[in-house]
C-alpha cells in the first residue's frame, strides 16, 4: 500500500520539473508553492528535518513574491487609467500660482519640472493648445536629451498649479512601474495630439 510519505515524494519532484516549463510569473511561483507544500510534508513524514527547513522558509518567499506581483500588477493597471497615478504624485507636489497672462515658461526653456493644472487655463502658442483644470503637463521636454521645454506656456487667466522637481520625477520613475507607464502613455497621447494640430494648421 502506497503512503502519503510516497505520494508527497513523487508529486513534489513534478512539481518542481512542471515549473521549469512555465513562463508566467504567478502560475511558476503557484507551482513552486505547490511543491514547497508537498516537499515539506514529504520531509515531515520521511524524518528529513534539512528539507523541512528548506523549504519552510521558501514556502513564504514564493507566497511573498506572488503578493509583490499583484501589487506591481494592480499599479499597472493603475496607471493605465490615469487618474490614479495623478492623485498619487499630487501630494507630493508644491504649490506654484500664476496671474492672468504670466508665461510659465518659454519655449527651449530649461524642463526642471513637471506640472499639474488646478485651476485656471494655459495656452501652448506653438501648438496651438489649450488645457484646462485636471491636466498634466511638463512632461515632454523632461526626458529630450537636453531637457528643453518644446513649447510656451502661457497663463490665460489666474492659475493655481503644482509642481514636481525633474529630480524627483526621475527618482518616482525608477521605483514606480506605474508611473513610468503613465508618463509614457501621457507623453505619447500629447505628442499625437500635437502632430495633430499641426497637420490640420
Amino acid at each position: 500500500m502506497v503512503s502519503w510519505v510516497d505520494v508527497a515524494s513523487y508529486i513534489a519532484p513534478v512539481l518542481v520539473f512542471m515549473s521549469f516549463f512555465m513562463k508566467e510569473i504567478v502560475p511558476l511561483r503557484l507551482v513552486a508553492i505547490a511543491s514547497n507544500v508537498a516537499f515539506a510534508l514529504y520531509g515531515i513524514g520521511a524524518g528529513l528535518v534539512p528539507i523541512v527547513v528548506l523549504h519552510a522558509v521558501l514556502l513564504p518567499l514564493n507566497v511573498w513574491r506572488v503578493i509583490e506581483y499583484k501589487r506591481l500588477e494592480r499599479k499597472v493597471r493603475d496607471a493605465s487609467q490615469g487618474a490614479a497615478a495623478v492623485e498619487k504624485i499630487v501630494p507630493l507636489m508644491s504649490e506654484a500660482r500664476a496671474g492672468a497672462g504670466e508665461t510659465l515658461f518659454r519655449k527651449d526653456d530649461r524642463a526642471d519640472a513637471l506640472y499639474y493644472l488646478v485651476e485656471g487655463r494655459i495656452r501652448f502658442e506653438e501648438v496651438d493648445t489649450e488645457i484646462g483644470p485636471g491636466t498634466v503637463f511638463g512632461e515632454i521636454g523632461m526626458f529630450l536629451g537636453e531637457a528643453r521645454r518644446t513649447a510656451t506656456a502661457t497663463c490665460l487667466e489666474p492659475c493655481v498649479l503644482r509642481a514636481l522637481p525633474r529630480r524627483r520625477v526621475e527618482q518616482l520613475v525608477m521605483v514606480d512601474p506605474g508611473f513610468g507607464l503613465f508618463l509614457t502613455r501621457l507623453i505619447t497621447q500629447r505628442m499625437s495630439d500635437n502632430l495633430d494640430a499641426a497637420q490640420r494648421a
